[in-house]
């Protein structure tokens, strides 16, 4: 692979030492790989992450179409800056740690099975999605929308039932519990 290439379609990527990533569009490709701290600004079309390293990765003006992310580690990630249209992320057995996510369009999005951490959800929209198996630790939900989202089996989530839209959302016992924590109701 050389420089010149705009279109860079089908490929699994294992090294970037010949990949320029700057102006690139990206359509049915795989990483697997390190790709922390590098920029990512054309459109990257179904395409899979699997056991990066993406600590400090910028998305800047990215479009993520049919994007997931497999047993990786995201790290101060400010996905609010990529491109929203048709957006499109899904994240499975991942480590999501300090990143942004805020006042954004993530309906149907799965986070299944993720280690979330110090994370941010303010304002987004997460009707409808997946957070099954997920654990979290210092996650901010502030007038989020998580109508229909599924949390069974998930731990460790301090979810406010009165600033938050978690109408008709699933949710496992005992964690659970932790909903009516913030209400200041105690059960014995």
């Amino acid at each position: 692979m050389t420089d010149d290439l705009e279109d860079i379609e089908d490929q699994t990527i294992e090294d970037l030492n010949e990949l320029c990533l700057r102006g690139h569009n990206f359509s049915h490709c795989r990483f697997e790989c390190d790709l922390s701290e590098l920029r990512f600004d054309g459109i990257l079309d179904s395409y899979v992450f699997k056991d990066c390293n993406l600590s400090l990765t910028s998305f800047q003006d990215a479009m993520l179409q049919g994007v997931s992310f497999e047993s990786s580690k995201l790290v101060g990630v400010d996905f609010t800056r990529c491109n929203t249209l048709g957006l499109g992320i899904s994240f499975e057995q991942c480590l999501l740690r300090s990143c942004n996510f805020n006042f954004m369009e993530l309906k149907k999005t799965r986070f299944k099975d993720c280690e979330i951490i110090e994370t941010d959800f303010i304002g987004s929209n997460l009707a409808e999605s997946n957070f099954i198996g997920s654990s979290f630790s210092s996650v901010s939900f502030n007038n989020t929308n998580l109508s229909k989202a599924k949390f069974n089996g998930a731990h460790g989530y301090a979810i406010n039932p009165l600033n938050n839209n978690i109408k008709n959302a699933t949710f496992s016992l005992p964690d659970a519990v932790a909903l009516l924590e913030c209400m200041g109701i105690k059960l014995v």
